[in-house]
């Protein structure tokens, strides 16, 4: 039977192949994964050449800072919770059918300890192929399902439910390695059964309320599609009764010289034109399918829009295969975005620009605007923390901006200023083609 202290090493061996095959990017900062590796590195050395039981305690602080991490960050209980019920399911599962089955054949005498010792190294080898293909299989149903890129949008923090999950979590690990030391069989394939089937169970309802919640957010953008088309309709409508005698005005204006009167009223009917030329935002918006940042576009259109802010914004990649973390990539572009606006509020023409274009390789975000030009600042000072051209403003904005950027390594970001706009662009690189690795 496998001694404890190997046992935990190789736990801790498959608990990193877990943080860089699957949670980092999708879930963990390259600062965070580092750290949890760091931690799991200890153990499983301290694992291979001492037999000190108590390296099991090192789990505790990975668990904890690994579920701290995730919470700082979504501001959300019950995805982390989750996390760590199915990052304990994919390892039981693939411990299931390879060591934990191998050593209870053991204990109760099933195999002889020549048997056992014969074929173990072929069974540690097999836990690994087991272990591998079930990360590549929830690989799969990730980018099928995009799970980790919106169930960040889940309305509540469920802490009374993370709370119960966590628990029963603990008691049925507690049972499941209980049953292995002890040789019972069946509390083993009890508990082990129970923490897959309710982690899938759970996991299965979370992705319908974020499918819903997204398919909200869509009828939303279609309903605001639809308001926009109506009262374009209205104002067309309107304004075909009157087209004729507008035009008989203009005419009359026109024979008797009276130029003045006919640019006036010439500039009027332009102006009233303009509205039914105006391009459908939201139309634009829904080219994106990437329902987090839809809801972010969304969401700045109408805070534009109530306070007469002119926004132009063009649109032509889909957003669907950033290879950054999402929330990360959220907070990157709300901070641009925000800064934007703020940034009109001091100008007479009220008017911010938003290009999203790309190549096979990255995708890129520019985001314009106009902006007062009595303060000379230096672009860098406007990176420094606490630095703010407004009154009562923390300044962090931007600096946060430059160190989230910075954690990945081909991701990059630019600030400038051409009359009449200030420049804030970044570029991100995509999941297809080339890995690209973090700082």
């Amino acid at each position: 039977m496998l001694d404890r202290p190997f046992f935990v090493s190789l736990l801790a061996l498959n608990l990193l192949q877990l943080l860089w095959l699957f949670a980092y990017k999708k879930i963990l900062s390259f600062k965070e994964t580092m750290i949890l590796s760091t931690i799991l590195a200890i153990q499983l050395i301290i694992g291979l050449f001492t037999d000190d039981h108590f390296i099991v305690l090192l789990l505790i602080p990975f668990f904890l800072l690994q579920f701290f991490f995730h919470v700082k960050k979504l501001q959300n209980w019950v995805v982390p919770a989750l996390f760590l019920s199915f990052e304990n399911s994919i390892v039981l599962a693939s411990w299931l059918v390879t060591l934990d089955l191998w050593d209870i054949l053991l204990i109760n005498n099933w195999i002889s300890i020549e048997t056992y010792s014969t074929y173990l190294k072929f069974f540690i080898f097999l836990q690994q192929f087991v272990f591998y293909f079930l990360l590549l299989y929830a690989n799969y149903l990730n980018k099928r399902f995009k799970i980790t890129a919106t169930i960040h949008l889940l309305p509540k923090k469920y802490r009374l439910l993370s709370i119960l999950l966590l628990f029963f979590l603990a008691i049925t690990v507690c049972l499941q390695q209980l049953s292995v030391s002890e040789g019972y069989s069946a509390p083993f394939f009890y508990s082990t059964f129970i923490i897959i089937c309710f982690t899938a169970f759970l996991s299965w309802n979370i992705l319908l309320i974020v499918k819903r919640k997204n398919e909200q957010q869509y009828i939303h953008i279609l309903n605001a599609k639809y308001e926009q088309e109506r009262e374009k309709i209205n104002r067309s409508n309107e304004f075909r009764h009157d087209y004729k005698q507008l035009l008989i005005g203009l005419t009359s204006y026109l024979e008797i010289n009276d130029t003045q009167e006919a640019l006036h009223l010439l500039h009027t009917i332009i102006d009233y034109s303009n509205s039914q030329l105006t391009p459908n935002m939201y139309k634009t918006i829904a080219v994106i399918h990437n329902p987090p940042i839809q809801g972010l576009l969304t969401s700045f259109l109408k805070r534009c829009s109530e306070t007469d802010i002119q926004l132009k914004i063009q649109v032509t990649e889909k957003l669907t295969d950033i290879d950054m973390n999402i929330v990360d990539f959220i907070r990157c572009f709300s901070i641009v975005l925000d800064n934007a606006y703020e940034a009109v509020q001091e100008t007479e023409l009220k008017l911010i620009e938003i290009v999203i274009t790309g190549d096979p390789n990255f995708v890129k975000i520019v985001v314009k605007n106009t902006y007062t030009t009595d303060k000379d600042i230096s672009l860098q000072s406007l990176l420094q923390n606490n630095f703010s051209t407004k009154e009562n403003h923390q300044g962090k904005g931007l600096h946060i901006l430059a160190k989230l950027i910075d954690n990945y390594k081909k991701a990059s970001y630019q600030i400038a200023k051409k009359e009449p706009f200030f420049i804030v662009s970044f570029s991100v690189p995509k999941m297809s083609g080339q890995q690209f690795i973090s700082k």
